[in-house]
Formats: C-alpha cells, sequence, structure tokens
C-alpha cells in the first residue's frame, strides 16, 4: 500500500481528487491540504510515497513545496497537478525533484496510471509536457557568456539559476533581497534578450572567470 498526500487549494477540485484518490487499490490517501503551510503543519514529516501537488497555491508555490519536501524525504515522488502548462514552471518544477508534472484537463482515469508509473520508476507527464522536455534536450548545446556581458553578481545569479534554484533561495545563498535578485533578473533578460529561466538554462552557459 503506497501512501499519498494531495495539497490543492480549490476546494472542488480538492473533493473530487479526494474522493477518487480514496478509492484506488494499492494507495492509501494519509494528507490532503489546501497550502503550503497547511501541508507542512500536518505532515510531521511521516511517510508519503507519492505527493500529488498544485504549482499555484496561496502563500509559498507547489514548486517552492518539492524542494522543501526532497530535502527532507528524497526518496518521496512528486506529482505536480497544475494547468501551467509554460517552459519556466515546468522546468522549475522538475529542477526541484518532481518526477511527474500532469496537467489538470487529465482525465482521472489516467491518474491512476501516472501514479502506477512514478511507483515503478518512471515520470508520468501529460504529452504536452513531454513535448517540451524533448524538445529542451535535442536543441543546440547553450552558448558561454563570458564575463564582459554579464556583472559579477549577474553572471552569479545565473549561474544559480542555472542549478535551479528559486528566487528565495538565490537570495539567500548570496545574502541579498528577493527584490534585489528580481532586479537583476530583469538585466540578465534584457542584455541576452530572453524571456524565462528555461531559455536562459536552455540557450547560455556562464563562466566566472
Amino acid at each position: 500500500m503506497f501512501s499519498l498526500a494531495l495539497i490543492e487549494d480549490n476546494p472542488e477540485i480538492r473533493s473530487v481528487l479526494t474522493v477518487y484518490l480514496g478509492e484506488l487499490q494499492g494507495y492509501d490517501l494519509v494528507l490532503t491540504a489546501g497550502s503550503y503551510e497547511d501541508f507542512e503543519q500536518n505532515w510531521k514529516k511521516k511517510h508519503l510515497d507519492i505527493v500529488i501537488c498544485d504549482i499555484g497555491l496561496p502563500g509559498k508555490s507547489g514548486i517552492d513545496l518539492a524542494w522543501k519536501i526532497k530535502e527532507i524525504s528524497p526518496a518521496t515522488q512528486i506529482l505536480m497537478f497544475t494547468v501551467f502548462d509554460d517552459h519556466d514552471n515546468v522546468f522549475r518544477a522538475l529542477c526541484a525533484g518532481a518526477s511527474g508534472y500532469l496537467l489538470k484537463n487529465t482525465p482521472l482515469s489516467k491518474l491512476k496510471f501516472a501514479l502506477d508509473d512514478l511507483m515503478e520508476g518512471g515520470a508520468a507527464m501529460s504529452p504536452t509536457i513531454a513535448r517540451q522536455v524533448l524538445d529542451f534536450f535535442n536543441a543546440p548545446r547553450p552558448t558561454t557568456v563570458q564575463p564582459e556581458r554579464l556583472t559579477p553578481r549577474e553572471l552569479e545569479i545565473a549561474s544559480l539559476i542555472r542549478e535551479g534554484l528559486p528566487n528565495q533561495q538565490i537570495a539567500d545563498r548570496l545574502f541579498v533581497s528577493v527584490n534585489a535578485v528580481k532586479y537583476h533578473i530583469k538585466n540578465i533578460y534584457l542584455k541576452l534578450q530572453i524571456n524565462s529561466r528555461e531559455e536562459l538554462i536552455r540557450k547560455y552557459t556562464f563562466s566566472l572567470r
């Protein structure tokens, strides 16, 4: 019996998923929550095989939650279940440790197959998300950006973005405010003529020398 947790802020969707997951053979829904903070308060570090998580939560996001869970329980599989299909959210979620990424238009009948895939070592993804990931790995190799194109601080931040760190963790690592990080990211995008983290990761590497 595999243990499940569900984090979904929409009460109606949470109710539907709770009923469906509660009836799945081989799975035990042991925790439901409506936010990062609600989950953290009730988790108490008990074992979870799979966490099904929305990204757009009130307060801290589902991606923040993924970082937290994988830090404490690396073996826990995280399945993002969300409406967000943009590159930035997809790759931030994968960098945070998500093993699966399903869009909310996925029929519930396919959710069971996704859970089974995760527990068998697979990666459950909606077709459009899987295509994005394949396109990313099939893209040309990144171009190395030399120091003269970005300031030393911008190079540091760009390198940390490539490691998958969210803004708050970058700020903590560099002992600056989140607003300062956002300011530097805006400048990086302008200088490199890009619009997202995924584009930065896909196109560039960074030399700190």
